[in-house]
């Protein structure tokens, strides 16, 4: 699957008055709480949701694109205008439906962001889903158990966090008096600390997950060639 970054700014694929710009037309889908609007243009699928009272919940993006002679419709930034109300794995279900068996991530998952949505997802759909070796056109079934053979990395920042031997780290989480460096008193708290070399990271649930995966002696690669293909 994707590599892992900390944070994109998906917020730029929409603007409130969105429809006034691009020609969506309302698909029929059974569903009474919800509408889901559709926008198609030169390769480009735009997938609004919104309520019944067409009120903007989220909206999802995928590009038309071929690999080994198929179709595939990737998604390329999806964003939840009200976020923490579920509406984004909506959205996500409902494309499943509509592009089954040719739908596939992107190449970047935020963690915890998408990460998190795909494992949910996941979780609750693993029989409809597989882990695409774009590279070399094979599929594999994919197991939440060893997360390293899904996500991974750029190399250029793997490559930085290989630096330091991973027995040496101390997390946050080891001291009772140090928090995520909200207050300028607690700053040396938001790094993780390497005894070896006395050398500090920035402590992100990034850099957590990386350490996290070496420590249990898991290969952290740069995975950009491995898609969700659902």
């Amino acid at each position: 699957m994707p590599n892992l970054v900390s944070y994109i700014d998906a917020s730029e694929y929409y603007h409130p008055d969105i429809r006034r710009y691009y020609d969506f037309e309302e698909i029929a889908f059974g569903e009474n709480d919800f509408k889901l609007f559709h926008f198609e243009g030169n390769g480009v699928h735009l997938y609004l949701l919104t309520d019944v009272n067409e009120i903007d919940l989220a909206i999802m993006r995928l590009v038309e694109i071929e690999l080994h002679g198929n179709k595939y419709y990737q998604i390329s930034k999806s964003f939840s205008v009200i976020t923490q109300k579920g509406y984004g794995e909506t959205l996500y279900n409902l494309c499943f439906n509509l592009h089954k068996g040719n739908l596939v991530s992107d190449c970047i998952n935020t963690l915890p962001g998408s990460y998190n949505l795909w494992k949910k997802i996941l979780r609750k759909n693993s029989a409809i889903a597989v882990r695409y070796d774009s590279k070399n056109n094979r599929k594999f079934e994919i197991d939440l158990d060893d997360e390293s053979l899904i996500w991974g990395v750029p190399d250029n920042f793997r490559d930085i966090i290989l630096e330091t031997p991973w027995e040496a780290v101390i997390f946050e989480n080891e001291y009772d008096d140090l928090d995520y460096g909200e207050d300028d008193e607690f700053f040396e708290s938001s790094f993780v600390d390497y005894l070896s070399e006395n050398d500090k990271i920035e402590r992100t649930l990034l850099s957590d997950y990386i350490v996290e995966a070496l420590k249990k002696k898991r290969k952290i690669k740069d995975r950009s060639e491995i898609l969700i293909l659902v």
